[in-house]
């Protein structure tokens, strides 16, 4: 079995046989101190169990001569000194095994929980908000360009309309076979509108008669009957609907599509009745213009959020980056008092009485360093007791 002496720490190795009790005593080879080994505590015997009378007696010098207690022989050399702190080989005094360390525990149970709530932020605003509000902010950026669009269409007929009557008003002779070819009417009559808009003049026909356009941008069309158009165009009903609506209304407006050397475009024409005439003004307008002026909106608008994601991500990094250091830190340096408390104990277990507490903290670690000096001056001063009643 393993005994230590508890003054310098020196260890050896005897026979269990070779004691006669369950409690016996034994002089260390090193100091001169002697030490009580209890033989029922497997395999090291250590000090820590309280004397009895007799062993005070023993240790005073107060017993009768012919009752010294032998010093039990030791089968090896003494070895050196235990490093570190003596394990216990009872059940009852095992130590855990080593677990994660506090800094890691602050990492886990603090950092990570952090970095879960920020991925779940993250998660929820790209998956659920951002396409929600990229396609409410696109759809109400249509609506408003339309409408502002339509009406700006609205009151480039209307006045197209009154600039009509007040030229034909002026010029009664101006029959509707030249107005094409008057050059000021028609810079009234044909505007340019956007990129692919323009305005064009027709006429309401009688009772019976043709729908016929006599200002238009392009000259093939200028003279002849607008349901001729027709064979070329698969969605004519949805255009002729809109022309001919102002039979019963001043005006009229909506969408077609028109198809020009094999390509189909959407388009939105608004008609408007020249008053006191028969001729109507027409004002057609691409929706493409529209919807790229959308596109391009909904690109700027999808740029800003990007960039606003980005900050945020930046700074969640930054605030996860700053916690995570000062967690570390923190962390490090509570563990670094630990383990210097532990060395401190271990050093006490092996009865080294000098070394000294380097703790400084005023919190709870601080008390607990506090607490192992006041253990450690306590136990030196019973030391010194004990061998003071052995000398005398």
């Amino acid at each position: 079995m393993i005994i230590s002496c508890t003054h310098c720490g020196k260890t050896y190795s005897i026979k269990a046989q070779t004691l006669q009790s369950d409690r016996s005593k034994a002089r260390c080879l090193a100091c001169g101190n002697w030490f009580v080994i209890n033989k029922q505590k497997e395999p090291l015997a250590t000090a820590t169990a309280p004397l009895t009378h007799e062993e005070n007696q023993m240790l005073s010098g107060d017993l009768s001569p012919g009752t010294e207690p032998e010093t039990p022989s030791f089968d090896t050399e003494p070895p050196a000194p235990m490093q570190g702190r003596i394990s216990q080989s009872s059940p009852e005094d095992k130590l855990p095994g080593k677990g994660i360390g506090l800094t890691g525990k602050f990492i886990l149970f603090s950092i990570l929980p952090f970095l879960l709530v920020c991925a779940g932020s993250l998660w929820y605003f790209t998956q659920l908000v951002m396409p929600r509000m990229d396609t409410q902010v696109t759809e109400t950026m249509s609506d408003a360009i339309w409408n502002i669009e339509q009406r700006h269409l609205r009151e480039q007929s209307r006045s197209n309309a009154r600039q009509v009557r007040q030229y034909l008003f002026r010029h009664p002779d101006l029959i509707n076979r030249n107005f094409n070819r008057d050059i000021y009417f028609k810079k009234i009559a044909i505007k340019k509108i956007g990129t692919s808009g323009y305005t064009f003049l027709y006429e309401r026909p009688r009772p019976g008669g043709i729908w016929r356009s006599w200002a238009h941008i392009n000259p093939n069309i200028v003279g002849k009957d607008l349901s001729e158009l027709k064979a070329d165009q698969p969605d004519f009903n949805a255009f002729w609907s809109i022309l001919t609506a102002v039979e019963t209304k001043p005006s009229a407006e909506g969408f077609y599509l028109w198809q020009d050397k094999g390509q189909t475009s959407r388009w939105y024409l608004i008609v408007t009745k020249v008053r006191g005439t028969p001729y109507v003004t027409g004002t057609a307008f691409k929706a493409e213009e529209i919807e790229e002026n959308v596109s391009l909106l909904r690109k700027q608008a999808r740029q800003i959020t990007t960039e606003a994601l980005q900050g945020t991500l930046l700074a969640m990094g930054l605030g996860a980056l700053l916690a995570a250091s000062i967690f570390i830190f923190y962390g490090r340096r509570t563990t670094r008092r630990i383990i210097h408390l532990s060395e401190v104990a271990d050093r006490i277990s092996l009865g080294d009485l000098t070394i000294p507490v380097h703790v400084d903290s005023r919190d709870e670690i601080g008390e607990l360093a506090e607490a192992i000096s006041r253990m450690r001056d306590s136990i030196s001063v019973a030391i010194k007791r004990l061998r003071s009643k052995n000398n005398r």
